[in-house]
C-alpha cells in the first residue's frame, strides 16, 4: 500500500515537472493566453482550487481517519477504504500543483507558482510513509 501511495505521490511533481520542461523546451509556447477575461477567470480558479481541494484533503482525510478507529471495519475493508481516501487526497494535490503549473506557464503570471507552491508544501503534510500508515490504520 505504501508503495502505491509513495508512486502516486511522487506523480504530482512528475507531472508538473514534465509539463515544465515541455514549455521551457518550447514543445508548447509560454504566455499562449492573452485575453484578460480569460486570465483572470484561470487565476481565480486557481485560488479557489488550492483554497478548497488543501483543506479539504488535510483536514477531510485527519476527520476520516479518526471515524474508521470508532468503526469495527474488518481490516481488509479498512485498507480499502484508507487508500481510497488516500487516493483522493493525493489527487487533490495533484489538480492544484499541475493546474499551478500550467497557469504558470499558459498566462506568463506568478500567480500559478504560487497556487503549485502551496500545493507541493501542503502536500509535504501527506506524505505516504510506512509508519504513518500503520499509525492511521491501527496496523
Amino acid at each position: 500500500m505504501s508503495r502505491i501511495l509513495m508512486a502516486s505521490w511522487l506523480s504530482c511533481y512528475l507531472t508538473a515537472g514534465v509539463a515544465a520542461l515541455l514549455f521551457e523546451f518550447g514543445a508548447f509556447r509560454k504566455g499562449c493566453v492573452t485575453d484578460t477575461g480569460t486570465i483572470y477567470i484561470l487565476q481565480v480558479v486557481g485560488v479557489v482550487l488550492a483554497l478548497a481541494l488543501i483543506p479539504l484533503s488535510l483536514r477531510g482525510f485527519k476527520k476520516m481517519v479518526d471515524r474508521l478507529d470508532e468503526k469495527e471495519y474488518s481490516d481488509e475493508r479498512i485498507c480499502r477504504i484508507y487508500m481510497t481516501c488516500s487516493l483522493l487526497r493525493i489527487l487533490a494535490f495533484f489538480i492544484v500543483i499541475v493546474f499551478g503549473t500550467l497557469l504558470y506557464y499558459l498566462i506568463d503570471d506568478t500567480i500559478g507558482l504560487y497556487v503549485a507552491a502551496i500545493g507541493a508544501i501542503c502536500s509535504m503534510f501527506a506524505f505516504p510513509t510506512k509508519g504513518a500508515i500503520e499509525d492511521e490504520t491501527g496496523f
